[in-house]
Parts: structure tokens; sequence; C-alpha cells
């Protein structure tokens, strides 16, 4: 896995979109910082930076893991990588996890928002700690999804819209339960993104929560692995 884990990484490190989109990500990240900021300048919290934070989510993940396997088939690469004392399960997880590296190094860069707001005054930790723990599940969940809609085209230009439909619908499938009732609205509150995101970012840890994360990037990356597995041996 490492040597998959490296070249992944060094790749993207490398790309010219990748990091035209990571300068993206960053520069809508400060400015809803920013714009915040100056809305409340006698509040020192970042409630509201990381409630708008999931959209882009929804928006650069899908962006960073679009070639994760649709390079691979433009490239003829994907037979020989399986050819490799790897299987596709190790594939799935080397590549999985050089997005998630990738993704905490971007993350690293908006630590100095809130050292920023901790100089001028006492910043309440908790949440911005548990902001950012919410941040890396939503966004380890999203990149699973992102490589999943990659393993299923050659095309980047598809792999990303598919991807983008999937995180996009999870962000805001609870809006839907504004005029739903009953069970219906309780399933749609359930697999909202967001509202899971929302109560981690507030500070208030839930175990359903985090294992809502876990359980998005699970079946996500065994639906890769399966795919990959089944390409092994195509149907004639």
């Amino acid at each position: 896995m490492w040597p998959i884990f490296r070249r992944d990484l060094a790749r993207m490190i490398h790309s010219n979109v990748v990091g035209i989109i990571i300068v993206l990500f960053l520069t809508m990240m400060g400015a809803l910082f920013f714009i915040d900021f100056f809305d409340n300048v006698q509040t020192l919290s970042m409630r509201k930076f990381f409630s708008q934070a999931p959209l882009l989510l929804s928006i650069f993940c899908p962006a960073l893991t679009m070639g994760s396997f649709a390079l691979e088939h433009n490239s003829e690469t994907l037979d020989l990588l399986q050819t490799m004392p790897v299987n596709s399960w190790q594939i799935v997880a080397a590549k999985f996890l050089s997005c998630m590296a990738l993704l905490m190094v971007v993350f690293f860069f908006t630590l100095s928002y809130p050292l920023s707001l901790s100089t001028l005054g006492a910043l309440d930790w908790g949440p911005v700690i548990g902001g950012y723990i919410a941040l890396i599940l939503l966004g380890g969940g999203y990149i699973a999804l992102g490589i999943l809609a990659s393993s299923c085209t050659r095309d980047q230009v598809t792999s990303i819209l598919i991807a983008f439909f999937m995180c996009f619908a999870l962000t805001f499938v609870h809006r839907l339960s504004v005029d739903a009732s009953g069970m219906t609205a309780t399933i749609l509150q359930n697999l909202s993104a967001n509202a899971h995101f929302s109560n981690i970012a507030r500070g208030v840890v839930d175990i359903r929560d985090i294992l809502y994360a876990f359980t998005l990037q699970f079946f996500a990356l065994t639906a890769t692995g399966l795919i990959l597995e089944a390409k092994k041996y195509p149907v004639k």
C-alpha cells in the first residue's frame, strides 16, 4: 500500500489542477471566515464558519478525488496495478488515505483562523476542536464517495459530477424533512450529513454522528472495492 499511497499523494501535490482547486478552496474558506468575522466582530466564534463548510466540502472533495481511478483507466495502468502483490481493498485504502492526507494538510492551513481569534480574547476551543473533527469525518465520507464515483467511469468530468450530486444530496437532504412528518422526516434527518455535522461542530459529540461518518466511508469504500474486483473478471 505504501508505494501506491506515495505515488498518488505525489501526483496530487504536483498536479496543477489539484493545486488550483486547493487555492480556490482555501480562498473560499478564508472569505467565509472574514465575512463572519467582520459581521460579528464582538463575538469570538467560528460557528458560522463551520456551518458553511459542508457545502464547500461537497465541491472540494469530488474535485480532489475525480482522478483517483479515472486517470488509471485513461492511462491504462489499473490492470498493471492489479497484477501487483496488492489486492483491490489495499488499492482503495491507499487512494483513500492519500486523499485524506492532502485534506488534512489543507485543513492545517485554516488553523490560522482560530489562532487569529484567540489573540483577540478568550476563544472557546471546544466548538473549534469539535468543528475540525466534524470536518475530518465529513471530508472522509465525501472523499470515499468521490473515489466510488471515480471507479465507475473513465471520464474525470463525469466522475466529479456524480460525486458532487451524491455529496450535495447528502448535504441538503435534511431540508426535505421540513415538508415531511413522522418516520419520513426522521429518515431524512438521519441521512443528512449536514445534520450530523452540525451536532459535532457545536461541540456535542454523539456516537451516532461518528458512526454515520464511518458507515458512509465503509459502504462507499466497500462498493469501490467490489467494483474493482468485478473488473478483474469482466463478463463476456
